[in-house]
């Protein structure tokens, strides 16, 4: 796996040997704090970016991508941080001999050192595929401050909406982000929503709630059942099988 081996594994080698886990995981907010530093950006991902890695693979199966296969697809990684929600559906994408042409990719991060990260990231994914001429748009913005000028869009593309523990932050307006998709993205949008745990399931349920009353979801797919998967422990400093708890929610709508 590109990610593991090209991303992950390197931030875990140089954390692993952490003693202080719970001023970490306070720094890091629990994986909500806005990062601003490398050290921090590297710790997030050593702490986390197994479990959004095993989150989103099981939640880009439930999509069927065969069907974006040869066609012109747009990325959208909505509060992105360092772009990991989009580096791991690349690498879906290339595990699974499918091979969509991405013509753009927009990554939504308010924290400027974790966005150039990201897009370094995705740069590096993108070096294993066929897209080579793709664009990648960097927005150094919070999701409320967002405007219909930020999110250039093409109606002939295939829209795939990212938002990796990101909807169960409540600190936006789900009714404002539902108006500004509504207002930006003609034609057809995939939106994939996880959550890491139960908690945050009544915005993932009301966010998907605001699109029924004022579009048809078609293809729709939901979990909050766990996973388990292996990523590194830190307390006993090795990889080991755990359980991932998950919320999940994806739909299609299609935008006129």
């Amino acid at each position: 796996m590109r990610f593991i081996d090209g991303i992950y594994k390197p931030c875990v080698e140089k954390c692993k040997n952490i003693q202080d886990i719970p001023s970490v995981l306070s720094i890091l907010d629990n994986g909500k704090a806005v990062l601003d530093d490398n050290r921090k950006c590297d710790r997030y991902i050593a702490f986390y970016g197994g479990h959004h890695f095993h989150k989103l693979y099981a939640a880009f199966a439930s999509t069927n991508f065969r069907y974006t296969e040869s066609k012109d697809i747009e990325i959208i990684d909505w509060g992105c941080g360092q772009g990991l929600a989009t580096c791991v559906l690349i690498d879906y994408l290339i595990d699974n001999n499918i091979n969509p042409n991405i013509v753009s990719v927009t990554l939504i991060e308010p924290s400027l050192i974790a966005l150039n990260r990201g897009n370094n990231f995705t740069r590096q994914m993108l070096q294993s595929t066929s897209s080579s001429r793709c664009t990648i748009r960097k927005v150094n913005k919070y999701i409320d401050d967002l405007t219909a000028n930020d999110l250039a869009s093409e109606m002939g593309t295939i829209k795939v909406h990212l938002f990796s523990n990101i909807i169960d932050v409540e600190a936006f307006s789900l009714n404002d982000l539902h108006r500004l998709i509504l207002a930006s993205f003609q034609g057809s949008n995939r939106l994939i929503c996880t959550s890491p745990d139960s908690n945050g399931k009544y915005r993932l349920d009301d966010f998907s709630d605001l699109f029924s009353q004022s579009c048809q979801l078609v293809n729709s797919a939901s979990s909050d059942l766990p996973i388990y998967q292996e990523v590194f422990y830190f307390k006993n400093k090795q990889y080991e099988r755990c359980r991932i708890g998950r919320c999940e929610r994806q739909f299609t709508v299609n935008l006129t």
